[in-house]
């Protein structure tokens, strides 16, 4: 999992730095480049005398002439899927390693002269239109469409239904794999022994190394013939035995919270961060529809998507 997320992040560094390095690639000729930028270690000694101040910042990276700063590392960090971003600042040495990488083969696939390419062009023109309309999107969106904690609170209290929180119980059960077993511990039980002693010594669910304990659960989220037994039951009391696809159950409820309403606190980001979707979709669809009662756009659908052909009527005999 560590290793997936970790090439995540360099994955989202190279789509990053494919957007704001190569330029700057382009801008500098990769000079041969001296002993400690072949791929070389540098002592944290030698480091710290080597790394000179360059304009923009202190030098954290040298391809040949080319330096890259600590400035520009932090900008582009900045600018990768916001998921991916502690993982780099925690990981910045691989995060430079991946902007170095990205500027090693941008240098040597330009020698190349790729970008006359008819396919690459048409690529890079995409590219940067998928740029421009981002750039503009931001501007006359995310810049503009704001949600206050006036706003998140005006929808709450119209729409308290919707921030119910159903009833909850706390149950614990033990699963056997044949009724009489399940009679046999359902005995036990009520002669008096210890419900979570009986779990972890009769109980097939892995729940059993917590005594049979299955933690909160709501309606919805077991099978039928469990739920409705679990949810029957009063707090302490003892469910007969329970037949479901998994085996027989015995279920005992140990606390019930009853359905209640969330608070306006406990929803407050939540609720905010969809009414800034519901926004900005909606200013979206008012910018797209401008657009097009202004540059009178007409589609064809029919000749798009054609009409199916009407089925031939059966002869009667």
């Amino acid at each position: 999992m560590y290793r997936t997320r970790l090439f995540a992040v360099v994955m989202a560094v190279f789509a990053a730095v494919a957007l704001t390095g190569c330029c700057q690639s382009a801008k500098n000729a990769a000079a041969p480049a001296p002993e400690a930028s072949k791929g070389q270690a540098v002592s944290a000694e030698t480091a710290k005398q080597a790394a000179p101040e360059a304009k923009g910042g202190k030098v954290v990276a040298e391809i040949g002439s080319e330096k890259i700063t600590l400035e520009e590392i932090n900008e582009m960090i900045k600018q990768i899927p916001e998921q991916y971003q502690p993982m780099a600042e925690a990981h910045k040495d691989m995060f430079v390693d991946s902007v170095v990488n990205q500027r090693l083969l941008y240098n040597e696939a330009s020698k190349l002269n790729l970008d006359k390419d008819a396919a690459v062009q048409k690529q890079l023109d995409e590219a940067r239109k998928e740029i421009i309309i981002k750039e503009f999107l931001r501007k006359e969106i995310e810049d503009k469409v704001v949600v206050t904690d006036e706003d998140a609170k005006k929808y709450y209290e119209a729409n308290k239904d919707k921030f119910k929180e159903g009833e909850k119980i706390q149950v614990s059960h033990i699963l056997v794999e044949t009724e009489a077993e399940a009679n046999d511990a359902l005995a036990k039980l009520q002669a008096g022994a210890d419900f979570a002693a009986l779990a972890k010594e009769k109980s097939k669910c892995p729940s059993k190394d917590k005594g049979g304990d299955l933690g909160p659960i709501s309606k919805g989220q077991t099978v039928p013939e469990f739920e409705n037994a679990a949810f029957a039951l009063q707090v302490g009391q003892l469910s007969p035995v329970v037949k479901s696809q998994f085996g027989y159950h015995i279920i005992k409820v140990t606390e019930k919270q009853p359905e209640k309403l969330l608070s306006f606190d406990e929803v407050k980001e939540q609720l905010k961060q969809m009414l800034l979707a519901d926004k900005q979709k909606e200013s979206f669809d008012l910018i797209i529809k401008d657009l097009k009662d202004r540059n009178k756009v007409v589609i064809y659908k029919d000749l798009l998507m054609p009409p199916a052909p009407k089925a031939e009527p059966i002869p009667a005999k």
